[in-house]
């Protein structure tokens, strides 16, 4: 399993519909992963697990 800064740098290569967690969202835009989980669009990944989509995350820096 790849730490959240390894997944960071990996982040260009991916597709926009591609679903990081939160962890990574939270380092990608310079926040705390509460403010992630509560002003962000979440997508359960699975049963406990929750991210947010790459693509998101582009148009929000774009924007910025």
């Amino acid at each position: 399993m790849t730490s959240p800064q390894e997944q960071l740098t990996q982040l260009s290569s991916l597709p926009d519909s591609a679903i990081v967690s939160i962890a990574v969202a939270a380092l990608h835009d310079g926040v705390s992963e509460k403010t992630v989980r509560r002003s962000y669009p979440i997508v359960k990944i699975s049963n406990r697990r929750y991210g947010v989509r790459v693509g998101y995350l582009r148009d929000r820096k774009a924007a910025a």
